[in-house]
């Protein structure tokens, strides 16, 4: 009989051991990032990423009470390159609300909203630009150059590159130590536009000398920025991300 109790623990601990090695799960922060061990305690999600299987992998974002947020779902080629990824949204009661499908070779990523299961928004981007633009008001297809589900610049993103140039103030210092470096900045955009909230997500990546110039610069953009709009059209609150890229090539 002990050998039967032991031999049942031994399968029992060695296919835990196996699912652990297959699945892996992270703790993230409010803009879906890793955490480490220290900065547990601002876990806002938790992804789960399964095993390449078929020549796909997927990975599950949940709340930390395991409500479904995201669904994503990576093909790759036979050499194991990454060839395309789909991102499922999920909403309050867990129906899809966006799908994204990027093409990683090409760069073009197909962005379509829905609500109540209706086809309500699709965008046709390339390099995070928007190339053609569909919005279903009122049963009617209506074009725009606009993705209006997401927060952006009021003025065109080529007017906004423009301010950078002229706005943008290399630190001296880091020109001397030949620092380069994008600093990644997260701006939460009220329903009115304006921003109530403005963080560098990826404070370990690059020197604060760089973080405070892109920080200067972005609380000096004066041209504004647009809100986003919920699946009934209406301006909600929402975070965009904006780099700021330092170069001295």
């Amino acid at each position: 009989m002990k050998k039967i109790i032991y031999l049942a623990i031994f399968i029992f601990l060695s296919s835990s051991f196996m699912f652990a090695q297959k699945n892996k799960t992270v703790f993230l922060d409010k803009h879906f990032l890793p955490l480490s061990t220290k900065d547990i305690g601002d876990a806002q999600y938790q992804k789960t990423s399964f095993p390449i299987s078929s020549g796909k992998q997927t990975e599950k974002i949940e709340d930390l009470d395991g409500k479904l947020i995201k669904l994503i779902t990576n093909e790759f080629d036979g050499k194991k390159n990454l060839i395309r990824s789909v991102i499922e949204d999920y909403g309050e009661n867990e129906s899809i609300y966006k799908i994204s499908s990027l093409d990683v070779n090409t760069k073009k990523e197909m962005i379509e909203y829905f609500h109540e299961g209706i086809l309500v928004g699709r965008f046709l981007c390339n390099d995070n630009e928007v190339i053609f633009g569909l919005r279903v008001i009122d049963g009617e297809n209506v074009e725009t150059s606009k993705n209006e589900f997401e927060p952006g610049f009021a003025v065109s993103k080529q007017q906004f590159r423009d301010f950078l140039w002229s706005n943008l103030d290399y630190p001296e210092e880091a020109k001397k130590k030949k620092i380069e470096g994008t600093v990644t900045l997260a701006l939460e955009i009220m329903p009115d536009g304006t921003v109530n909230t403005l963080e560098v997500i990826n404070h370990n990546e690059v020197p604060i000398i760089l973080q405070e110039e892109a920080k200067r610069v972005i609380s000096a953009f004066d041209k504004g920025f647009r809100s986003a709009l919920d699946m009934d059209g209406n301006p909600v609150r929402k975070w965009m991300y904006v780099p700021v890229r330092f170069s001295l090539g």
